[in-house]
């Protein structure tokens, strides 16, 4: 028992927590710690006897920053920012698209009467491919939709792991539909193909009013799908499972 006090309390002496401070050029938010910790592959074992394996997704883990609760409470006293906001950016060469966005609330709301949840300090997300994204039920097809084939050939967390800042702007709307951060994977799809560079940026929020109150400062963290490669799934030449829908 004092072994696991002793190990809980270094535990939190180690945690870094980014720092708010105000002054005369407005308030910011300095020393902010984001990392990705933890990336895995999601096979696929497919055909009419399931003998190929092919890729259907991949799942990763980002730290969220870690900020005191009464700073929290401030930046929500003053400014009604309530959460972070992350968006996903997959980079395939010059083409940048913004796969979609999570919020993590500061104060989580009450699940029933007296009872609240723990503030997510962490977020887990998983990247379809496109023939796996659709539906639960494509996901069960032995022969996949689309003609989906291909599998991963390394997934590769690259960038400092270091530290930065963000400054309060001024409040913008953010029109684009987010999803709350929960203990599931949050889903995203990635298109027909998943190689290219996946970052996330991350910006300060008013869940309440869909604002935004600060530019979208990218991380420093970032992964890199270099290659795929196309399996021969001879079994399901020319089946289409998904015209059966």
């Amino acid at each position: 028992m004092k072994a696991c006090l002793l190990t809980l309390l270094l535990c939190l002496s180690c945690t870094k927590y980014a720092k708010v401070s105000k002054d005369a050029m407005g308030i910011h938010i300095d020393e902010i710690d984001m990392d990705i910790s933890h990336v895995k592959e999601v096979e696929w074992r497919v055909g009419k006897r399931k003998e190929e394996k092919i890729t259907q997704s991949f799942i990763f883990v980002v730290d969220m920053p870690r900020v005191k609760q009464d700073e929290l409470d401030f930046l929500l006293e003053t400014k009604g920012i309530d959460s972070w906001i992350v968006r996903l950016i997959a980079m395939r060469g010059s083409q940048k698209q913004d796969l979609g966005s999570l919020y993590t609330l500061f104060r989580p709301r009450k699940l029933s009467r007296g009872v609240t949840s723990t503030a997510a300090t962490s977020a887990s997300i998983k990247v379809y491919y496109a023939a796996a994204y659709a539906s639960e039920r494509f996901r069960t097809f032995k022969c996949p939709a689309m003609n989906h084939n291909r599998k991963l050939n390394s997934i590769k967390v690259k960038g400092d792991h270091s530290l930065f800042n963000i400054s309060v702007e001024a409040s913008s709307p953010y029109q684009e539909k987010s999803q709350l951060i929960e203990l599931t994977p949050s889903s995203f799809n990635g298109g027909h193909s998943l190689t290219g560079e996946y970052y996330l940026e991350i910006a300060l929020y008013d869940s309440v009013h869909k604002q935004i109150y600060s530019n979208f400062k990218r991380i420093p963290r970032y992964l890199e799908i270099s290659s795929e490669e196309q399996i021969d799934i001879q079994s399901c030449a020319g089946i289409h499972p998904e015209i059966e829908l």
